[in-house]
Parts: C-alpha cells; sequence; structure tokens
C-alpha cells in the first residue's frame, strides 16, 4: 500500500492543481480500501453475456481490434494445435491474418498485413517479407472472414467468429471463482476448475472487459483459448525494410495439345489472372518465360518475354516457333483481374517445357514465400469450425 501511495504522490507532482486535492492529515479511504474484486456472481454474469465476447460485435465497435483464437487437442497419440489470428486498425487502414499449423510434423506458420498502403508485410515464421500492391485497398477483416466462412458453410448459425461458451458444455452458474486484481492497473484475474478442467478468465479496465478466455484439461491434452485486444494494443503498421518477396498471381492455367484446321498440331498454355488476385503490379516487372529444370532442380530458360513487349515470336535452336501473347485487359499497365498470357509452339517437344512468370522487382519466380493468401482464410475457417465444434468438457 506504501508503494500505491507514493506513486500517487509522484502523479500528483507531474500534474498541477492535483495536490490540492489530497489530504495529508488522514488517509485516503479508497486508497486504503483498493478496489473490491469481482464476485463469482459478477463474473459468471460476463461470462454468461452474449455480447461480452461476441467478437464480431466487439470488432465493430472498435477502431482497432486483435483477436487470436488458439485450439489444442490429443487424437491418436499425435496434438494438433491451431492458432488464428485477425486483427484491424481502421486509422491506419491495415489489417492483419494469420495462421498456425503444428500436427506431427506438419507445421506452418504465415501471416500477412495489408490495406491502405502498397507495403505489404507476410511473416513465415519469425520471418518478414515484403510485398507489393499498387492499388492497395483496405478492408475490414472481420467482415471479410465471416463472409469467407458463411459462404463455405452455407449455413451462418454453424459457423461465425463467435466463440460459443455453450460449446464448451459449461454450465457458469454456481462456480466458486478465485479473483486476483491489480489495483492500479484495472487487471483482474479469475480461475475455477473441475474434476478435469481449468478455466481462467483475465479481465481488462472498469467495468471490466474480457481480454482472454482459457480452458485447458488437467492431462494437458485439450486446451482452447480466445484473446482479446484492442486501441494502441492492436495497432498495426508495415515496414519496407525487409526482404523482398514475388508477387503471388491467383491465375487459372490450361495446357496441352491443339489441331489446327490443318491438321498440324500446336502445343499451347494459357493463364487467366482470376477475381481473387490481390495484389497489383506494374507490369514492367514481370517477364514470362519458357524452360525446364535441369539436375540441380534450377529452372533454366532460354526464351521469354517482358509483360511491356505484349507480344514476341522466338525461333528456338531446333527452328520451331514460340508465340508468346499477354493481353492487358483493362489496359491499366497493372497485373490484374482479367488479363491473360497465351504461349504456343509447333514443337513435338513443347510438353516438356514449363511456363513460368518471373518478378525482377524481388528477383524470384511469382508465387511469394507462400502459395496464396487464400490459403490463410481456408485455413482460419477450419481452424474457427474446429474451435466452435469442440467439446472440452462433458
Amino acid at each position: 500500500m506504501r508503494k500505491i501511495w507514493i506513486l500517487v504522490c509522484i502523479s500528483c507532482l507531474l500534474l498541477p492543481g492535483c495536490l490540492d486535492g489530497l489530504s495529508f492529515d488522514e488517509e485516503d479511504e479508497t486508497i486504503t480500501k483498493g478496489i473490491v474484486p469481482m464476485s463469482s456472481t459478477e463474473v459468471e454474469a460476463i461470462l454468461n453475456d452474449p455480447a461480452a465476447i461476441d467478437i464480431v460485435a466487439l470488432a465493430a465497435a472498435e477502431s482497432r481490434f486483435h483477436a487470436e483464437i488458439y485450439s489444442k487437442e490429443l487424437n491418436d497419440g499425435e496434438v494438433s494445435e491451431f492458432t488464428f489470428i485477425i486483427g484491424k486498425d481502421a486509422i491506419n487502414r491495415l489489417a492483419e491474418t494469420g495462421i498456425e499449423v503444428q500436427s506431427g510434423i506438419i507445421g506452418i506458420e504465415y501471416a500477412i498485413v495489408q490495406g491502405n498502403s502498397t507495403n505489404i508485410n507476410i511473416r513465415v515464421g519469425n520471418q518478414w517479407f515484403l510485398a507489393r500492391d499498387l492499388e492497395p485497398e483496405y478492408v475490414d477483416p472481420f467482415i471479410e472472414l465471416a463472409e469467407a466462412v458463411e459462404d463455405g458453410s452455407g449455413d451462418d448459425s454453424e459457423f461465425d467468429l463467435t466463440p460459443d461458451l455453450d460449446a464448451l458444455k459449461l454450465d457458469l452458474v454456481g462456480f466458486d471463482w478465485v479473483v486476483t486484481i491489480d489495483n492500479l492497473s484495472f487487471q483482474q484475474v479469475a480461475t475455477t476448475s473441475n474434476d478435469t478442467h481449468v478455466i481462467m478468465v483475465e479481465f481488462h479496465e472498469m467495468p471490466p472487459r474480457i481480454h482472454s478466455v482459457e480452458v485447458f484439461s488437467h492431462d494437458g491434452n485439450e486446451a482452447s483459448s480466445v484473446t482479446l485486444l484492442w486501441g494502441t494494443d492492436a495497432a498495426l503498421q508495415v515496414s519496407d525494410n525487409y526482404s523482398r518477396t514475388s508477387v503471388t498471381i491467383e491465375m487459372d492455367e490450361e495446357e496441352g495439345t491443339e489441331y489446327l484446321d490443318s491438321g498440324e498440331s500446336i502445343y499451347v498454355w494459357v493463364g487467366e489472372v482470376n477475381s481473387d488476385h490481390e495484389q497489383e503490379v506494374d507490369v514492367g516487372d514481370l517477364e514470362i518465360r519458357i524452360g525446364e529444370e535441369n539436375e540441380d532442380e534450377e529452372f533454366a530458360y532460354n526464351l521469354s518475354m517482358l509483360l511491356t513487349e505484349v507480344t514476341a515470336n522466338l525461333t528456338d535452336e531446333n527452328g520451331h516457333y514460340w508465340l508468346i501473347e499477354w493481353d492487358d485487359h483493362d489496359s491499366n499497365s497493372l497485373v490484374s483481374s482479367g488479363d491473360e498470357w497465351r504461349v504456343e509452339t509447333n514443337s513435338s517437344d513443347g510438353w516438356e517445357f514449363e511456363v513460368r512468370i518471373y518478378d525482377h522487382w524481388a528477383e524470384a519466380y511469382e508465387g511469394g514465400p507462400l502459395p496464396g493468401f487464400d490459403l490463410v482464410f481456408l485455413l482460419g475457417a477450419l481452424a474457427f469450425a474446429a474451435v466452435r465444434r469442440k467439446t472440452f468438457l462433458s
């Protein structure tokens, strides 16, 4: 208590007029008594209020909001862990989505921060990369993911972004909660348990708001948690100091043999940038290359065309022609949805070759550090579904 009183006095020295309100003749009763921790009834009243942990509603009410959902379970002797991260910063117009999966020897850790900035930050494991989008757009990820999950399930009531405490089959009435409080920060931690599991809830601010809910089994085989941040704790930013990574082009591709009216056959590759594409980049940065992998698994090419050239008719060392074409569908000089490329050759060995797109800005082939942003939403939806359906207590 003496430390609290010293801190109050120091604060008053920094704030004009504060000392006028203090009496040194007798202790302030509120300082002596401090803040009373919540009772078990008050803890359960918050936990039983659906609005207290409705992530979509909470995010809508905040300009900055961040949620992390974690699930762990043991199946057939193998531990599987899922963490899904989603955050928004409407002030800086940025959004974050990430996924961490560990199941046996399979593991992936990936996050992306993007929005109203031409810079995009991508994290793979502990390493950050810099990507770009020349026509950036901020989208609220909570709304976007909710729509993606709804479209995938066909039933909005079965999959949503609200961790359902009822799904844990907890009778949150009559538990004996042990509550501790930090009078300076208003942090309160409430814990309780039954024969199989422990529940721990952390509250911030006054009146109390849920910061985290954790449920874990005594044997360590099952766990689930939801952690929420808001305000400056949920602020996002992007940096241009990371190593560059190549653009990921969401594209529909086909290849195969075509037969002309003359009876001659040609081998054709066709690619179209589809509607899922997000990273729009300058066509001058990209080059179509035709080649094959050598014994060292390196891609060796001797035929290529910068996209700015639009069309090229080349001849290989065997005298076969190679026609390369690029169609900037909307003539915006950016790689965007609807753009197409085509490669054709009369070489009988055409099927042995590959067509790849090289990104000169990143000095790497198209594809980025991972297959694409859709992977995050797919795994995120699965993680939410797993948490939603999981039964911890019987």
